[in-house]
This record gives structure tokens, sequence and C-alpha cells, in this order.
């Protein structure tokens, strides 16, 4: 080679090698290009287009089966009863009731108890031998609030609820409420008191005649009584008359009482003269009374001559709140029936919260209080 090509190539071999490296990159390229084939999305294509004509190699997962799971929520909203355990015999599903061991006798110098488990029922402790305070509990399976002892005796399924709200002899009264007042659900003619069912429902209210006596003069057949109106305008209006043994009304007869006079006494008192120093100092002064006689119900009473505030009676409203609703107005020795069975108002008298009604019995004599 002569020495001017040694030359050139000494020279110039820095880009001999990079002409070089380029041919080989872009022999490269041009090798990968042609194993790409198309575009990068037209291969995202086709393979999609293929993922949707594949088909699994099996048929899928089975559904669940819930059978079971629809039957544990059955369990949880209405769970098993177990039947009363017989506190008798030994049983698996309820172990034995136990209280802790104390000392039940009220005398403070007693034993003390010795604080181990014992039976509930136990009226003496078995291991120190002091005497127990013993709460008896009814087993009540179905919680209707009656006892399983008490539904069997009678003929009631003690795991049944909705038999608390019936009616086992018609008498008009719920078995609960048999249960409660220890009647006998089955026999009409034993049943709660009728009484029960009733409340006072309106306070105290004093009623006084609305008239009172104020003058008497003798007639030809005996006495005149006069009486004075409480609610009139004017005196003219004010006048109410009777004759012994008549109707207390006004003069034209358009405006009666009711009430009848039916016994007159005179009579006269010597009283100090008010004002006077001297107590020795009296004159005579006129007490005379009449007895009136109510016409609707009997009732009497005796008036004094030119006493302005006579009362009646005391009365209250009863309310009686089984089937239809009823209201009546009592007083003292009214009597009245609640289906059937006749009671008299004995007393009635005012309490902090209003009034209470002393009712008895007619048949019974049982006196029973209403408020």
């Amino acid at each position: 080679m002569s020495a001017s090509k040694q030359n050139f190539f000494a020279a110039h071999w820095d880009w001999l090698v990079a002409a070089v490296g380029f041919a080989v990159l872009a022999a490269a390229a041009a090798l990968y290009a042609m194993s790409l084939g198309d575009s990068p999305e037209a291969s995202a294509n086709a393979y999609e287009a293929q993922l949707k004509t594949m088909t699994p190699s099996h048929e899928g997962v089975p559904s669940a089966n819930l059978d079971l799971l629809q039957k544990a929520l059955r369990q949880m909203k209405t769970p098993p009863r177990l039947d009363a355990v017989n506190a008798k015999k030994a049983n698996f599903l309820a172990s034995e009731g136990r209280v802790f061991c104390q000392q039940g006798d009220s005398d403070p110098k007693a034993k003390k108890g010795c604080g181990k488990p014992i039976p509930a029922e136990a009226e003496l402790c078995p291991f120190c031998g002091v005497k127990q305070h013993v709460v008896k509990i009814e087993a009540d399976a179905d919680h209707d609030g009656m006892s399983n002892e008490w539904e069997l005796k009678y003929g009631l399924n003690p795991n049944d609820p909705s038999d608390a709200k019936k009616d086992l002899d018609g008498d008009g009264f719920t078995n609960y409420e048999e249960f409660l007042a220890g009647t006998d659900p089955r026999d009409k003619e034993s049943h709660p008191d009728y009484a029960d069912s009733l409340v006072v429902s309106a306070p105290l209210k004093h009623t006084s005649l609305p008239f009172y006596f104020y003058a008497y003069s003798r007639v030809r057949n005996g006495y005149r009584f006069t009486f004075r109106r409480k609610d009139a305008k004017n005196k003219f209006d004010s006048t109410l008359s009777a004759l012994l043994n008549d109707e207390i009304r006004s003069p034209d007869g358009k405006m009666k009482t009711g009430w009848k006079v039916t016994a007159f006494e005179q009579k006269e008192e010597r009283r100090t003269i008010p004002g006077s120093k001297d107590p020795n100092l009296k004159r005579a002064v006129d007490v005379s009374t009449v007895e009136l006689k109510r016409e609707k119900d009997g009732k009497t009473l005796t008036v004094a001559l030119r006493v302005p505030d006579i009362a009646v009676e005391t009365e209250t409203e009863l309310t009686y709140k089984r089937g239809t609703e009823r209201k009546f107005v009592v007083t003292k020795g009214t009597e009245f029936e609640l289906n059937g069975s006749k009671y008299r108002v004995e007393k009635l008298a005012a309490v902090e919260n209003g009034c209470e009604v002393t009712i008895v019995d007619l048949k019974t004599k049982k006196e029973k209080i209403v408020r």
C-alpha cells in the first residue's frame, strides 16, 4: 500500500468506524421493522379479535347452592324453643339453676351464708344449712306473660304466644287478663272484676241548691214557704214558693225545681246580739227548717231559714273502658251495673292528682278504690 493511502486511513480512521457503526444500525433497524410487520395499533386490534374467537376449554363455575344459607337465616328469625325443662331430670340442654348461698333469715345474729353455689330452689344450703331467701320463678317458654304451669293447667299451649290475647271462655277477658287475676279462663262465671276497667275521668264537682229558704207565712191550710233563686237577675224573678208536700216552683208555674217540701219545723234560739259587750244580752232568732226531697231520686235535705249556700252533693265522672266505652256521673250512694254486676258508690274523696271513688260490690261486699 502506498504511503499516501496509509496516511489517509491513519488520519480518518474514526470516521470510518462511525460509518461502519451507522451501517450496522441501519441494517438492524431494517431487520426489526421487517420482524414487526404491521403497526402497533393494528397488532392490538388483531389480538383483541383473536381473544373474542377463543373459547374456554371448561364449562364454567357452577352456581352456589344457597339453601343452607336461607335455612340458617330463617332459624335466626325464629329460633327453635325448648319445651319446659323438668328440674327433676338431668338435661344436657339446660343446666340446673344455681345461686350463691346467702342469709335468708332477717335475724342479724343468724349464721351467715357460705357463699357456695347451691340449687336455686333450695330453702336450706346443703353445705352450711343456712336458711335461704327463695324466689320462685315460673317458666314461660313462649314469653307471653303466662307461666307454662298455668297454661298446661287450663289446656293452653305453653309454646304458642298468640293464646295470651285469646278469650277461651268468651267472657270478654283475654287469657292473659285471667292469668293476672287468678281466675279460670274456661269458666264464664270466673273472671276479673269488671270494676277494674273503671277510671275516674273528671275532677270532683260540688253542687249546691240553686235556691234557698227565705221565709214562711201562715195560710188557711197550713204554711206557705218562700224561696229565692240565687241566679235571678232581679228580685222580681227570684221568688219561688210551695205549700207542704208540694213542689217548689215559680208563681206562674213555668219554672219547676224538682224539689218538694216534705216537712217543716218552726223553732227559734236565743242568741247574743252581734256587737253587744254584754254576753247575757240576747234576742230570739228564727232558726226554722224545712225538709226537701228531690223527686228524681228521693234524696232529702234539711234546709235552715236564710242560709244561702246549701251543699247538695259531691259528684264526679267514671268511665268504663271495656267494650263500648261508657261515661256516667256518680255521687255518694249512686248504684250502677256493669255486665250484670251491681255496685254502689260509698265515698268520694279529693286526692293530690284528682279524686278517688270507693265502690262496693253489692254481691260480694268487697270494696274497691277507683282512681
